[in-house]
């Protein structure tokens, strides 16, 4: 079947199979390390809204699904170091457009091939960096599991690559130079023949990763991390080609992890009002699904819950709740999101059973949005769904109290967390009825230098609003205080009924 014409991504088959939507390619823009760089172009990359078993009856009814293997431009039967091919090199500025190019194999391991754009090689890629990419690959890794390689660490967490067409028992690492300012990504028309879908297709097992990423070079161990990431969003099609990007992504930000160079921690912890499950292509949605991912992980079961959420037909957190639930686990993802809002804060696994901190990174510090020192006194908010507010009270005197009033229609999980240098940390939850309604008198923080209240939008949909009053021993802010007793009423708190 003849390629689309070199330079145009499309194709003369009609496209009325799909509905292409442009999702958020897996990339990793940002320098590690630098705070500062959550300021970067992320490529968007379509992808069909059909699933690929779908698609592959389609084509099978259509007597359109074989792989092609035409030569020189498709895999071989057999690929070898130094066998030259064409292959489509994709160029993501604006509409994905594709050249194709004569690309080598520069590296052959037990369970990958590494491909380079002959332009590149020895001008931004070398064979030591093939040969550190190898090892990395395929026989060592940097973290907790420093005898596995990326193709182990991967697969024994996440599952089999697709290997629907090329039948070759290794994958690709393709290495050229972008043409944006990105790192890698994962092209899901590889899977399907070429000339069968709106974009050209490689029909290979092949992950692009980018000879010139401001992180580093292709081996770095920034781009190593990198190639783990995009390697779980290959396997992660193979099971579940509709996963909501928020899980995805956090999945191949544990890959990273996995292989011991997660991304540096910034920007979600200084607006951790940002939901969970929105994904905006911004630096710190990946640090978001990044650090609940990891804490899932930690605190549910490590990898079999992990290889549950990755082979379930449920997306999002009903994906994780079945994850979770198969595991033995009786939890609502509601009460695991509190839990984790204030390990975010906390990163503290002494505090109470373990489930408030990480084991596996060191979190920076979480801003709250407001502070009260004087009392009583009161607040507005709102956060997003899935999303957390902190509110903190410093130079309280005795007991401090705090009246909560959230909207009657969402649902919150609030805490509060007494923080002191010399002292253990105290966590206690705020119990509310079911207008989201609830007052607490922390006297468990008597003495201590800071309250931390944490406020958990754990409604599944929409922003939720909410009041608050604070007081301490000294002002009396609550109606069971000395203003209770004497009838003055101008010293009750609107929020309690």
């Amino acid at each position: 079947m003849a390629r689309p014409t070199p330079e145009i991504a499309g194709h003369s088959r009609a496209s009325s199979l799909f509905l292409i939507i442009l999702l958020i390619g897996s990339t990793l823009l940002a320098v590690p390390g630098v705070a500062g760089a959550s300021q970067c172009y992320y490529p968007y990359v379509p992808r069909p809204l059909e699933s690929s078993q779908q698609i592959r009856e389609q084509l099978e009814a259509d007597g359109l699904w074989h792989p092609n293997r035409t030569v020189g431009e498709t895999p071989p039967p057999n690929p070898q170091v130094g066998d030259t091919w064409l292959w489509y090199i994709w160029d993501l500025s604006g509409y994905p457009t594709a050249t194709l190019k004569p690309c080598t194999v520069r590296g052959m391991g037990p369970n990958s091939y590494i491909v380079v754009d002959d332009e590149e090689w020895n001008v931004s890629i070398n064979q030591t960096d093939v040969d550190r990419i190898l090892l990395y690959f395929e026989e060592q890794s940097l973290g907790q599991f420093p005898d596995l390689g990326i193709w182990e660490l991967d697969t024994t967490h996440f599952g089999d690559p697709p290997n629907p067409l090329d039948g070759l028992p290794r994958i690709f690492l393709l290495y050229y130079r972008f043409d944006i300012a990105s790192d890698g990504f994962f092209w899901v028309f590889d899977q399907f023949p070429d000339g069968t879908q709106p974009f050209a297709s490689n029909e290979a097992d092949v992950v692009y990763l980018a000879t010139d990423s401001s992180g580093g070079g292709p081996s770095t161990d920034y781009m190593l991390g990198v190639a783990a990431h995009e390697f779980q969003h290959m396997i992660h099609y193979n099971y579940d080609t509709n996963e909501d990007t928020w899980v995805e992504e956090g999945l191949s930000e544990l890959a990273m992890w996995l292989f011991g160079h997660p991304d540096a921690i910034s920007g979600f912890n200084s607006n951790p009002d940002n939901s969970l499950t929105a994904w905006n292509a911004q630096w710190a949605d990946y640090i978001k699904t990044y650090l609940w991912t990891l804490y899932a992980y930690e605190q549910y079961g490590g990898q079999p819950t992990i290889w549950d959420l990755v082979h379930t037909a449920a997306n999002g957190m009903a994906g994780y709740l079945t994850a979770l639930t198969g595991q033995g686990y009786t939890v609502t993802m509601e009460d695991v999101f509190g839990d984790w809002s204030v390990a975010n804060f906390l990163d503290d696994t002494s505090v109470q059973s373990g489930q408030f901190g990480y084991e596996g990174d060191d979190l920076p510090p979480f801003v709250p949005f407001r502070t009260h020192s004087s009392y009583p006194d009161a607040g507005t908010g709102s956060a997003q769904n899935w999303a957390t507010d902190y509110i903190r009270l410093t130079g309280f005197v005795g007991a401090p109290t705090l009246g909560f009033d959230g909207a009657n229609d969402r649902d919150f999980r609030v805490s509060v967390m007494a923080i002191d240098p010399s002292l253990p940390t105290q966590v206690e939850w705020v119990p509310l009825d079911t207008a989201n309604n609830g007052q607490i008198e922390f006297s468990a923080a008597s003495g201590y230098a800071e309250v931390i209240v944490s406020v958990a939008n754990v409604f599944p949909s929409t922003s939720a609003s909410y009041s608050y009053t604070v007081g301490d021993a000294a002002s009396s802010a609550l109606p069971w205080e000395d203003g209770f007793e004497s009838g003055d009423t101008a010293a009750w708190s609107a929020t309690v009924p």
